[in-house]
């Protein structure tokens, strides 16, 4: 698809949300999301467990496309009135460049379990394991606080870095592993990433704060003291972990309603 000057230059021009997670963190929801499956569709996954899991961040490395980016994110503060669940609507309502820097991940999210539909109907075990690792990756980054504002890492409000502090700095701090879940079918669950959207979005508020008020030592540099650790980590630390455990059961929700369209295979 060509794209008009206007919208690549725009697209290219505008500076969109770090790698969310880190490997570590995908890894983790990944994993969490076969752990959370019932035995049917767990079938598909016996022993392509790591597989699975070792590509859970390819998406980040695909950056080199000027599309990817804005398909890990959705900014919903560029939408005041709200972000209309269709394309054509949003694109409508703040014009196409504006739609393709503010994010598109739950449109994203729908067309990743529409390719696992179509893996699970053929039959392809290393598709549909494949198709479940790019899944639970932009399910992953939904999670993610500061993927939903465009203050993505802080930087308009003095506190720059606050991305990679909260979804790598508390990951790689974080000890014990996240809740496994359960999955199961609900309602209307392809339409769920907007929900799941909104209630990561509820969370900025308090991250803003807790950032603030770990860094009362007064310090303000790029490297944090022990001491904001230990009071961001008291702090947020079970948020991540609650947010992990909450990626990991959406993703297996998502895993088990593709397997149930194609037909229970």
């Amino acid at each position: 698809m060509r794209l008009p000057l206007f919208l690549l230059l725009a697209i290219l021009g505008t500076p969109s949300p770090l790698a969310a997670w880190g490997r570590r963190g995908h890894r983790t929801v990944a994993g969490l999301a076969l752990r959370d499956l019932p035995p049917g569709p767990a079938a598909w996954f016996k022993g392509q467990e790591a597989f699975v899991e070792d590509h859970s961040s390819d998406p980040d490395h695909w950056k080199d496309d000027p599309l990817e980016g804005p398909r890990h994110f959705m900014e919903l503060d560029r939408y005041p009135g709200g972000v209309p669940t269709l394309q054509s609507e949003a694109r409508e309502q703040v014009g196409p460049a504006v739609f393709q820097r503010s994010g598109q991940a739950p449109w994203v999210i729908q067309d990743r379990v529409k390719d696992l539909v179509q893996a699970f109907r053929k039959g392809d075990r290393a598709q549909v394991a494949y198709r479940t690792s790019i899944l639970s990756h932009y399910v992953a980054d939904l999670h993610v606080p500061l993927h939903t504002v465009a203050n993505y890492d802080g930087q308009m409000s003095g506190q720059r870095g606050l991305h990679s502090r909260w979804e790598t700095g508390l990951v790689d701090r974080m000890t014990g592993e996240p809740e496994v879940r359960p999955a199961a079918l609900e309602p209307n669950l392809l339409q769920a990433p907007w929900r799941w959207l909104e209630e990561t979005n509820a969370l900025v508020p308090a991250l803003l704060a807790d950032d603030r008020a770990s860094d009362a030592t007064g310090f303000h540099g790029r490297d944090k003291p022990d001491l904001y650790w230990m009071l961001f980590g008291k702090r947020q630390g079970p948020v991540v972990k609650e947010q992990l455990a909450r990626a990991g059961q959406h993703t297996a929700q998502l895993i088990l309603l593709a397997w149930t369209q194609a037909g229970r295979p």
